[in-house]
């Protein structure tokens, strides 16, 4: 995984564009088509409207929108915090990552492709002592991430 993984990843990018007009659903489906991950967005300190235009929301929030980054890309060898703070900086939107359930959101050292796949787990399961999260998933009576969050779904 790890090594060459990372490497490739420094190749893979997806051009993440937003237009005033979009709606943050739309969004947020882009990104999760994209990177497989769940792209918060907030108004103020509660989650924003999905059905709000990003032109909606800089009329609702105190920081301006800068709509001349027709350059922005989001690499798969970009941080968390790279993202998030990119977001902040160019359309002056706070932005959380989570993963592609929505059930938490990822530290800031991981990339969008250790993200993506689901590295983050991998390394918790190794602190709670398992060998892997395949160890982990079958001692849970599941075979996958999926079947274990459908268990686990609250």
């Amino acid at each position: 995984m790890g090594l060459f993984s990372n490497f490739f990843d420094r190749f893979k990018s997806a051009d993440f564009g937003i237009e005033p007009n979009e709606k943050i659903k739309t969004i947020q489906a882009e990104f999760k088509k994209n990177f497989g991950l769940t792209l918060r967005v907030y108004k103020g300190k509660v989650h924003a409207d999905p059905e709000m235009t990003f032109a909606q929301l800089n009329q609702r929030t105190s920081k301006d929108i800068n709509w001349n980054a027709d350059d922005m890309k989001i690499k798969k060898s970009m941080t968390i915090k790279q993202v998030e703070e990119m977001l902040d900086k160019q359309f002056g939107l706070t932005v959380q990552v989570a993963n592609e359930y929505d059930t938490y959101c990822l530290g800031n050292h991981y990339t969008i492709g250790q993200a993506s796949r689901k590295e983050d787990l991998e390394d918790w399961c190794k602190k709670e002592g398992y060998a892997s999260s395949a160890e982990y998933l079958k001692k849970q009576g599941v075979k996958d991430w999926d079947e274990w969050h459908k268990k686990n779904k609250k």
